[in-house]
């Protein structure tokens, strides 16, 4: 799988996340092992998107 982390980022932040968002807004509960499961998701997304952008091969060293 090429994109494990970006999968796993994503699957972090839906499950928690999601979780988060639907207690939150129908009970107004704030659950802190939920909120932080889903910050922890979308940094791994970030993460993923930058090591992404940064492992592409320079068209200048080809030259």
């Amino acid at each position: 799988m090429k994109y494990w982390l970006l999968f796993y980022g994503m699957s972090i932040t839906v499950i928690f996340g999601g979780g988060f968002l639907i207690r939150f807004v129908r009970d107004g509960d704030f659950y802190i092992a939920e909120f932080i499961g889903g910050i922890v998701g979308i940094t791994l997304v970030i993460i993923s998107f930058l090591l992404k952008g940064s492992m592409k091969p320079d068209k200048s060293l080809n030259e």
